[in-house]
């Protein structure tokens, strides 16, 4: 049965995102891709299959590797302005891997490890690079969904088939890679360009704060509460900082729409 949920769950999470960015713009997948749509499963298929104690230090794990999620998204958009979405993927990536081995070494608590995160995401989206606003999207091919939800499914299965074998530590490190943004990034920046894959980033990191929080109430609650109202807990704060992040983009976009033009040059008579 367990199985079957991972089979299902995960990347029904990311057929949804991805229709809705199809439908709504780079700007709603970004923000919507900011859920915790594989780490959150992954998560709590640990915590049933490893326990309350195994997940809240995997969760703690996790916190603390988010700043190298920032890093690949900042590294993946100036790539972009550049090169093509593969070549920025690989540079990502490496980023990502280094940054989360140095990460790793430090001795985190729960509450330095938030602040990280928080800083990193607040600090990320003031420098992305400037580029013109995204063209209409192009229509996607026919293989595009079935390979991102195949790819997400591929890491919840393999961290969750490992864990025993990593440990708490080692499987919260790898459960925040970066698998389901790299897909629909990778796939936005093919599709429509590096200013949508930028628009994609710039919705994004704003709302990873609701991850880094999600993060932060299993690892100080999930022991005390037990599973189920660790999880809803969790997944209550990271709703509420979420739809938040929602007001404040939008208020910020109506904004943008509002100001006035250049003002026409006056003849001379």
């Amino acid at each position: 049965m367990t199985l079957l949920f991972k089979l299902v769950l995960v990347p029904g999470l990311i057929a949804l995102v991805t229709m809705a960015g199809r439908r709504f713009g780079p700007r709603v997948g970004g923000w919507l891709n900011a859920l915790p749509l594989v780490a959150g499963p992954v998560l709590f298929f640990l915590a049933l299959e490893q326990g309350d104690q195994f997940v809240a230090r995997a969760a703690q794990s996790t916190l603390a590797g988010l700043a190298a999620v920032a890093a690949f998204a900042v590294i993946y958009s100036w790539v972009a302005t550049r090169r093509p979405w593969w070549v920025c993927v690989l540079v990502g990536w490496i980023a990502f891997a280094a940054l989360t081995v140095a990460l790793q070494a430090v001795p985190w608590t729960a509450v330095s490890a938030l602040a990280l995160a928080l800083a990193a995401f607040g600090i990320a989206p003031f420098v992305l690079p400037p580029v013109p606003d995204a063209p209409p999207p192009a229509a996607a091919p026919t293989w595009d969904l079935p390979l991102r939800m195949a790819s997400a499914v591929a890491l919840v299965l393999v961290v969750t088939g490992l864990a025993a074998w990593l440990g708490p530590r080692l499987s919260g490190a790898i459960t925040p890679f970066p698998i389901a943004t790299t897909i629909l990034l990778a796939f936005t920046h093919g599709q429509q360009g590096a200013p949508a894959a930028v628009g994609f980033l710039r919705a994004f990191l704003p709302a990873m704060w609701s991850f880094a929080l999600f993060c932060f109430v299993l690892t100080v609650g999930v022991v005390g509460l037990g599973r189920d109202l660790g999880f809803l807990a969790a997944l209550a704060v990271s709703l509420a900082v979420q739809g938040a992040v929602w007001l404040g983009l939008d208020a910020r976009a109506s904004r943008g729409s509002a100001r006035p033009g250049p003002r026409p040059a006056r003849r001379s008579a």
